[in-house]
């Protein structure tokens, strides 16, 4: 039994350490905590209908086709497009609308959180009972889907900000995204001949470590262009959620805090007592009356005379 859990705590502990990455590139206007835990569940559910489609991917293709030239399109298309698909879904259907999703590093970091929810689910099945396996992966395969997505997140949150061309945008972090995972995935099937010559074990390790390097370095740069981007838009200060922050709601002058009683303006028409949690960019994080919490226009929220609930 002690051994089944040092195994499982080796196969989660690199996802839990790689996102704390992307949230510390992120600490300088963090995203709610609810809203990454969200994205990191739907990329462990995401494993479910992934192994269905790549089954029957596999089965329509044909053993021959998918395992050709070094198993090239069971590299490519089988494993790296459905996963990275899947990955992006999550962030479009569950952040795309949402009014924390403002900045190019909240793509980085959302895309990285879906991935890193897939891949802990996929090592606890891979290495769940064997740690010198989760110990390998947690420099090869975790960091490889963490730094793939990761990069594709660039893409999406320079999509979401842009004025037009955000298909163009989405399409490019995919095919990116794409790339990275499947030449990492070919030279690993492989074992790092890519269909030409004897397979060498060794080698297809030895170049997948060296492009997961690469990968990191490339989501390195692009969380900097990020955060300059992001700078350019809201202004060099830091706007941490947690503290007190110092936007005034239209109808209130003067600092609004952390637990500060206030009225929402529903879309109803009928003001909600609540509270704030915290604020970003045009929007307050607001806790309703029955428990809800909601990004809320600022100029929607009202200071309360008295504690509103």
């Amino acid at each position: 039994m002690g051994v089944n859990v040092v195994s499982l705590a080796v196969a989660l502990a690199p996802g839990f350490l790689f996102l704390r990455y992307f949230k510390n590139l992120d600490a300088k206007r963090p995203e709610p905590p609810g809203s990454v835990r969200n994205v990191v569940l739907l990329g462990v559910a995401a494993c479910i209908p992934a192994a269905i489609i790549e089954l029957a991917m596999q089965a329509v293709l044909g053993k021959s086709v998918v395992e050709a030239q070094g198993h090239f399109l069971d590299a490519f298309l089988v494993a790296a497009f459905t996963e990275e698909s899947l990955k992006l879904a999550c962030v479009l259907l569950y952040l795309w609308r949402k009014p924390q999703f403002d900045e190019v590093m909240d793509g980085i970091l959302y895309c990285a959180a879906a991935s890193l929810g897939f891949a802990m689910l996929e090592n606890v099945l891979y290495a769940g009972g064997n740690i010198e396996t989760g110990l390998f992966r947690a420099f090869t395969a975790v960091p490889l889907h963490a730094f793939a997505s990761g990069l594709m997140g660039y893409f999406v949150g320079r999509a979401k900000l842009a004025a037009r061309g955000s298909v163009g945008w989405l399409l490019a972090g995919l095919a990116v995204a794409v790339g990275g995972h499947g030449l990492y995935d070919w030279a690993v099937f492989s074992r790092g001949t890519f269909g030409f010559g004897g397979e060498h074990i060794g080698l297809g390790l030895l170049l997948a470590f060296a492009l997961v390097v690469v990968l990191g370095c490339a989501v390195w740069v692009a969380s900097r262009d990020a955060r300059r981007l992001d700078d350019a838009l809201f202004g060099p200060a830091s706007r941490p959620l947690p503290t007190a922050f110092g936007v005034a709601s239209a109808a209130a002058p003067g600092m609004a805090y952390v637990g500060m009683p206030v009225f929402v303006l529903w879309t109803d028409g009928v003001s909600y007592p609540a509270r704030l949690l915290g604020g970003q960019g045009s929007h307050f994080f607001c806790e309703l009356g029955n428990g809800a919490q909601e990004w809320v226009p600022r100029e929607r929220v009202m200071v309360a005379l008295a504690p509103a609930f």
